[in-house]
């Protein structure tokens, strides 16, 4: 609606005398021009930017040589009606594009710019469209390298190279002054985790330890479990992963408990348990199951899902009294650290491993299965 009704806020414009008559107007599916709701002879060039694809829209703002072929107000118009829009649309759950919009912006202001410094400059419309279009990709995204190769190729000339560079560096400045790149600030926003790839100077005089929240303490399954328990503790416990002991060799105290510990299997995760509990996957006996069992009632697909509430799952009094083998969903080989690791290390090896859930351990315990946090 957009599209089509502000074409008629702006005025018909006289065709070149120096462009073929063949060629302007237009009101085809190709061409620079769009007669729209003009009389023969003149085009509307606010229709020739918004009735047109994205690709055509671009090459019609960048094009060189053409001081006369936009008008101010229909610049304006362009420029704020995708600003509205760019916003409404990369606010919501659909794959419209951020990039071409951006382009289309920064080229509109560009050029707009271009025609008030005319009087005083020798530089093309057509090059102050690409700056600007170059200026608000990286004072909005932060990309720098990638788009000096992107204005590269659209503009198919080499000259430009250095001064999109110095455009591109300057923007950046300051954006950076400010906030941070659109893209992290939709991160914050919806509440997604992040972790930069370089940590902050300050991380490395704090320890893992100190970031650890010992209250509610680790909460720890056994490798072979009733049915009762695992619903117990994922109802009353908001943990994503438990540690998983294996009954049987008992490893010396250490400090701060009264007795010996059991040797750690691993740790299972919420979801996994989750999925035990909806597939019924119980036993009467306290055994160990068999590697085609676990095949036989297990997927990749369904372990590797994260999504499910215990809420969901309806677990009678006689199958509470059954018991689940752990041993198959238990990864035998979490990633661990210690707590009197520095923070900046941890970050760098957690971000190698790309994993949600780990095990810290107390700085004396060198094996066995004394845990700080999960």
């Amino acid at each position: 609606m957009c599209q089509y009704g502000l074409p008629f806020l702006a005025k018909c414009t006289p065709c070149d005398s120096s462009i073929r008559e063949s060629a302007c107007p237009t009101n085809g599916r190709s061409g620079n021009f769009k007669q729209f709701n003009c009389p023969p002879g003149f085009y509307n060039d606010l229709a020739t930017l918004l009735l047109t694809t994205n690709d055509d829209a671009v090459r019609n703002i960048f094009s060189t040589n053409t001081p006369q072929e936009y008008q101010p107000s229909s610049l304006v118009i362009f420029f704020v009606l995708y600003c509205i829009l760019g916003l409404i649309t990369f606010g919501i759950a659909v794959p419209s594009g951020l990039f071409l919009p951006i382009i289309l912006m920064g080229s509109g202001y560009g050029r707009l710019l271009g025609m008030y410094m005319g009087p005083h400059t020798n530089i093309d419309q057509g090059l102050f469209a690409v700056l600007g279009a170059a200026s608000l990709m990286a004072g909005s995204m932060r990309m720098t390298v990638s788009l000096c190769v992107i204005f590269l190729e659209l503009t198919n000339n080499l000259l430009l190279l250095p001064i999109t560079m110095i455009v591109l560096l300057i923007a950046k400045t300051v954006g950076d002054s400010f906030n941070p790149s659109i893209y992290e600030i939709i991160l914050h926003l919806k509440g997604l985790p992040f972790m930069d790839s370089n940590p902050e100077p300050w991380m490395r005089n704090l320890t893992v330890g100190e970031l650890v929240d010992v209250k509610p303490s680790v909460v720890t399954l056994h490798g072979i479990e009733k049915v009762a328990k695992i619903v117990d503790v994922l109802k009353n416990t908001a943990h994503n992963g438990f540690p998983v002991l294996d009954d049987g060799v008992v490893v010396p105290p250490v400090v701060g408990q009264a007795n010996g510990a059991t040797e750690l299997h691993g740790l299972v995760l919420r979801a996994h348990l989750i999925q035990a509990l909806k597939k019924k996957w119980f036993f009467k006996e306290r055994r160990r199951t068999k590697d085609w069992e676990v095949r036989e009632k297990f997927t990749w697909v369904e372990l590797a899902e994260r999504e499910g509430s215990i809420e969901e799952v309806a677990v009678t009094s006689e199958e509470m009294e059954m018991f689940v083998d752990l041993h198959p969903l238990t990864n035998t080989t979490p990633f661990t650290v210690l707590e009197s690791m520095s923070v900046a290390k941890a970050m760098v090896l957690f971000r190698q491993v790309g994993l949600r859930h780990l095990l810290v351990l107390p700085k004396y315990q060198a094996s066995g299965v004394s845990l700080l946090s999960t």
